[in-house]
């Protein structure tokens, strides 16, 4: 009996868009999906093709090379990060192979344009009805000490949550935040020079209340596992 298994990770990483001659260089970010294929015989012995551990521990080298950095600044993705070109490269990395070993994909989390969901309320978290959009970007945290990987220039595939008492504002003042936030080095722009998902927070919902949509809350999630809420400066305080 042979099977497959797959065992999923992601990377938060930024990528350079080009090189300008007379300014600078543009970059932005995203989030990778890298599914790593194992195939073979199931063992009589434990009942698997191998453990998802050594899968695991087969990529983590390549893992700690690409996770929190820019994939532009990498041998051999220096003229080429696309979702393609990082898959051959990845499964260059990864010579020799265990037999069991069959390769890797890649997937890019992206948001494919600005579109708006609606998210029911979450009483237990304090959450009302609010609306929800991705946007990819690059950052990095300047203001941590040498080592901490989000120094780093790296990117996420955000999840923005935005409910607002305006609801009929909601269509076009989230189409705005999307053109402004997409594929931006978002530490270039005014007030995110320091662009945690707390700073990103409150730098939206100003944006919101500048222009009339009067927030509840705002949230920003960089990873499936990473979130923040921000409910204003009177909740604060």
């Amino acid at each position: 009996m042979r099977a497959q298994i797959i065992k999923t990770v992601y990377i938060e990483v930024a990528r350079r868009l080009n090189v300008q001659t007379d300014g600078p260089e543009c970059y932005t970010g995203n989030s990778y999906r890298i599914d790593l294929i194992a195939e073979g015989p199931i063992s009589e012995a434990v009942g698997w093709v191998v453990d998802y551990a050594d899968l695991k521990s087969l990529f983590e080298p390549v893992y700690s090379m690409l996770d929190h950095h820019c994939l532009s600044d990498l041998p051999g993705l220096e003229c080429d990060s696309s979702p393609e070109a990082l898959e051959v490269w990845i499964n260059r990395q990864l010579f020799p192979r265990p037999s069991w070993f069959s390769g890797v994909r890649v997937y890019p989390v992206e948001p494919g344009g600005f579109h708006l969901q609606r998210l029911e309320a979450d009483i237990r978290a304090g959450l009302p009805d609010r609306y929800s959009f991705a946007f990819s970007a690059a950052q990095s945290l300047p203001q941590l000490p040498a080592g901490h990987p989000c120094r780093e220039l790296h990117g996420h595939t955000y999840q923005l949550e935005l409910a607002c008492r305006n609801k009929a504002a909601m269509p076009s003042v989230g189409n705005a935040l999307y053109t402004r936030l997409n594929g931006q080095y978002l530490n270039r722009l005014p007030g995110l020079e320091q662009a945690t998902a707390e700073r990103i927070a409150v730098w939206v919902w100003d944006y919101l209340e500048t222009n009339g949509a009067e927030p509840i809350v705002v949230g920003v999630q960089e990873t499936s596992n990473n979130r923040c809420y921000y409910f204003g400066r009177q909740a604060a305080e």
